[in-house]
């Protein structure tokens, strides 16, 4: 059965990134020439099948802000998303390339159970790890998102017994774990 809540959760885990992934300097293009339009789009895809449902909820383009920026020779693009209504949906996505197209990288902040938010990555493979909790308010988190967005390494969808590994700060992280084992990235 559709669900405007799931659909949500598919665009923003699902299909969103896939279509950043796939061509990521297409993608930003895209958000930076079309903005809110660009994400109402997205938000407002339902299945053919579902297009009689009651539960749609029609997205505009004013419910939606896209920023952009050039930080650290990377192309960095934040998405004000409308406020999240359950645990799992994003209130901000952010992504960004450098220069040359290469490195893609895709960052949410999303809603806990708990009311909190987390800053969360996603790697091409549909590979997730959550990076640290982030303050509630935008101030908050806006910057953590910016520099993750301008510092990080994709990263593996190589698992081990701690969480995933960057490719090139495996020195740094080791430096970082704690003595549970578990890295602290904030």
């Amino acid at each position: 059965m559709y669900s405007a809540a799931i659909q949500r959760y598919f665009n923003e885990h699902i299909h969103l990134p896939y279509s950043f992934f796939l061509q990521p300097q297409r993608f930003i293009r895209h958000a930076l020439k079309k903005k809110g339009a660009f994400m109402a789009t997205a938000y407002n895809y339902v299945e053919p099948s579902e297009a009689d449902n009651e539960d749609i909820i029609e997205y505009l383009a004013t419910d939606f802000d896209v920023m952009a920026g050039n930080t650290a020779g990377r192309l960095c693009v934040l998405m004000k998303l409308p406020e999240p209504t359950m645990p799992l949906h994003c209130k901000m996505i952010g992504c960004s390339i450098k220069r040359d197209g290469s490195n893609p990288i895709w960052r949410t902040i999303e809603l806990t159970e708990q009311g909190t938010l987390l800053l969360c990555g996603w790697g091409e493979g549909h590979t997730h790890m959550t990076i640290c909790e982030v303050g509630s308010e935008p101030d908050q988190f806006i910057p953590r998102l910016t520099q993750e967005l301008a510092t990080a390494t994709a990263f593996w969808s190589h698992v081990t017994g701690t969480g995933f590994l960057w490719l090139d700060d495996l020195d740094e992280i080791s430096q970082k774990l704690n003595k549970d084992g578990r890295i602290d990235l904030c």
